[in-house]
């Protein structure tokens, strides 16, 4: 789960935006000086309405001018034992406990958390009433450390996906789908060059969220994508589709249909395979397109990277 703190339209737009979410970069930490996590006995200050910097083994607490209306105490501690982790993530370094934990502060303050490496990963803040720490979109990021605005104090920590990912999803996943919408037949290629892959990523519950996305270029140099999101169980044989779009020409027009009605069958799974026939209603507007697909794919684990969200004025700018 991941929480925020605070339709294609050309062919350049779509190639665009798969790139834009197939790539992450990171960048120089010029703040954030990860320094080892032995030694690290919290740390307090009286901070004011001009402000201040607290600091703690690559920790760093900055409360922007403004933010209280009097001098308050803020401190930094480090968690004793490793927190439990987020489903199918281990930590990438200590938690720590910003205080105090019950304070508005307005403009928020600038929490960095340190991190052992840049592998894929985020930051996460402890949610007693979900359950622990929940994925948060990240303001900056490097490899010693994340970053993000707050205006409440709390538990946060760096974690890692378990084992390696792939940095992106250029060839991963084989495999053909032969879809039939509005009596037009189109043979999709996963192994073609391009944006088309074939991946998934585990659930809690068992099962895998899939993602299967293929494009082919028309002689008349259009083009047409379709792309399925499916839940698949492979234990119990079963699982649900999440959503269909198709982008292409339909009746002389292009349509991006979402999933209206639908059904899906899957045969033998046991080899990690994605075999199933999809019948489904695309509903596009007012147009309501007859679809069934065929498909045959393997898939391969890939994480997408967790977005950064910055607020539109830094703090004390306004």
């Amino acid at each position: 789960m991941t929480r925020t703190p605070h339709r294609p339209c050309s062919r350049t737009a779509l190639l665009l935006a798969l790139t834009a979410a197939s790539t992450s970069v990171l960048a120089e930490d010029p703040i954030v000086m990860f320094d080892g996590f032995d030694g690290c006995d919290p740390v307090s200050a009286s901070i004011g309405p001009e402000g201040g910097v607290l600091r703690l083994c690559g920790a760093q607490l900055t409360i922007p001018p403004g933010a209280v209306a009097a001098p308050t105490t803020f401190g930094i501690e480090r968690l004793a034992t490793a927190p439990e982790a987020p489903f199918d993530m281990e930590p990438a370094g200590p938690a720590f406990r910003f205080t105090p934990g019950a304070l508005a502060l307005d403009p928020p303050a600038i929490v960095r958390i340190p991190r052992e490496d840049g592998r894929r990963g985020g930051l996460a803040q402890d949610v007693p009433w979900e359950g622990g720490f929940v994925l948060i979109e990240a303001c900056d990021q490097s490899a010693g450390g994340l970053q993000q605005y707050f205006g409440e104090l709390g538990t946060f920590g760096a974690f890692r996906f378990v084992g390696p990912l792939p940095d992106s999803t250029e060839g991963l996943g084989d495999g053909t789908l032969t879809a039939v919408a509005d009596g037009v037949e189109t043979r999709y290629d996963v192994d073609t060059p391009g944006n088309n892959y074939a991946i998934y990523q585990d659930s809690p519950d068992g099962s895998r969220q899939v993602l299967v996305t293929a494009m082919n270029d028309l002689p008349d140099g259009g083009f047409e994508y379709l792309r399925l999101d499916l839940a698949v169980n492979a234990a119990t044989g079963q699982g649900s589709i999440i959503q269909i779009s198709l982008l292409g020409p339909v009746n002389g027009s292009y349509i991006l249909g979402l999933l209206g009605q639908a059904s899906i069958s899957f045969g033998d799974l046991s080899d990690g395979r994605i075999r199933a026939d999809i019948e489904a209603n695309l509903v596009s507007g007012p147009q309501n397109i007859p679809f069934h697909a065929q498909i045959d794919v393997g898939v391969e684990r890939y994480i997408f990277p967790p977005s950064l969200s910055c607020p539109e004025m830094p703090p004390g700018k306004r």
